[in-house]
């Protein structure tokens, strides 16, 4: 079988689900040929900049009007007909790409290829299974499609959800969000402290620098050096040198005794840290949290994306899987007193392991091919 991975690089979810889904299917025998797309690239530069640039400008810098988007958006079977008009319009390209490639099944981890295949099928130019894979713990009104085979999504209540949008309760599964196969084994935490000479004695927090937004690297340090129990302190910056920069030249300057300090950059080792980590601090973005529940992780959240993130966030907090600070200030006092309770910690990781999913990646390609050929459905509504 031919198998075509499908996402739009509008956020880095929607590509790592796409990447983790490719990986398995790359180890599996059935599959003779993987193809992975980015949507977006076959569609002309200017889409591509508005489409992807315009989503993470909107919340970095205006995150109320995404809000109002978002909700105004969110209205089953109602607002898809200029989405997928849009879609198609710009999708030509890559409608040509999946008629050429011919793919016995379709995994799609972002709505606007989704969308595109799914006219395909109406318009019976394809013969393919359609499999839209949802990258959060909320399924907004984009993800619905009137032509699908399958849709697997992170959790129970979201499949109820679109059993009463009429979807067939058969072809809904939630299986979790697909995160890399790194996560499945995370490893030793005893031997991955030796790897990245971490103290095994004392707690690690990891912390994402990006979920700080426009907090200056010397400010955040500051902020950190607040925290009064031992620990180490492992802040990664991803590609963003200057914060790694400023924050390594504040802490030569304002040494802390009792925090050992990690400040890492990209890194590909992230399933590791979080193997020995015993609290995240981040955003709740849909993969970063599946990441997080796979290595039993808690997770202090900071400055969520309204809309989906608020949505992930509800779902972590509800199950007893991660706090929330009242404000910036505090955030030091929240990560001493939950030190200072490992037992309120370990039960935090006890909730997290339950909600994991860590092969959701490779029982959603499982489901798929075990259910190849079924017939692609056509969803009964009222419009």
């Amino acid at each position: 079988m031919k198998v075509m991975v499908l996402y739009a690089n509008a956020g880095n979810g929607h590509r790592r689900a796409a990447e983790a889904l490719a990986a398995i299917c790359e180890q599996d025998e059935r599959f003779s040929e993987v193809k992975l797309i980015d949507a977006l690239e076959y569609t002309n530069k200017v889409f591509q900049e508005l489409y992807a640039n315009l989503y993470i400008e909107a919340v970095k810098k205006a995150p109320a009007l995404w809000d109002y988007f978002f909700k105004g958006t969110d209205q089953a079977w109602t607002k898809e007909k200029g989405r997928m008009l849009l879609h198609r319009m710009h999708g030509l390209p890559l409608t040509k790409e999946i008629q050429r490639f011919k793919p016995d099944i379709c995994f799609c981890t972002h709505f606007m290829p989704s969308d595109i295949i799914s006219t395909m099928l109406r318009k019976d130019m394809i013969h393919t299974d359609l499999n839209v894979v949802v990258t959060d713990y909320y399924v907004h009104a984009s993800w619905l499609e009137s032509y699908v085979n399958n849709i697997y999504v992170g959790k129970p209540e979201s499949k109820e959800q679109l059993v009463r949008l009429h979807f067939p309760p058969a072809r809904v599964e939630a299986l979790g969000i697909p995160i890399d196969p790194l996560f499945e084994k995370c490893g030793d935490p005893q031997e991955l402290c030796k790897k990245h000479n971490v103290d095994p004695e004392l707690p690690l927090i990891l912390l994402s620098g990006g979920a700080f937004g426009v907090m200056s690297g010397e400010d955040m340090a500051q902020m950190l050096s607040g925290i009064t129990q031992p620990c180490n302190l492992a802040i990664v910056c991803g590609n963003n040198k200057k914060l790694q920069e400023t924050i390594r030249k504040h802490i030569e300057a304002h040494p802390v005794e009792h925090i050992n300090y990690h400040v890492l950059g990209f890194t590909k080792e992230m399933h590791e840290w979080m193997a020995m980590a015993s609290l995240f601090i981040g955003k709740p973005g849909g993969l970063s949290t599946s990441e997080c529940l796979a290595c039993g992780l808690p997770m202090l959240i900071w400055n969520p994306i309204p809309g989906q993130e608020v949505f992930n966030s509800i779902y972590l907090l509800e199950n007893g899987a991660a706090f929330h600070p009242d404000n910036i200030t505090t955030l030091p006092y929240r990560i001493d007193e939950l030190l200072k309770n490992p037992e309120k910690l370990e039960k935090m990781r006890q909730n997290a392991l339950a909600l994991s999913h860590p092969s959701a990646a490779r029982d959603i390609v499982n489901h798929a091919v075990e259910h190849l050929d079924e017939g692609v459905i056509r969803i009964s509504h009222v419009k």
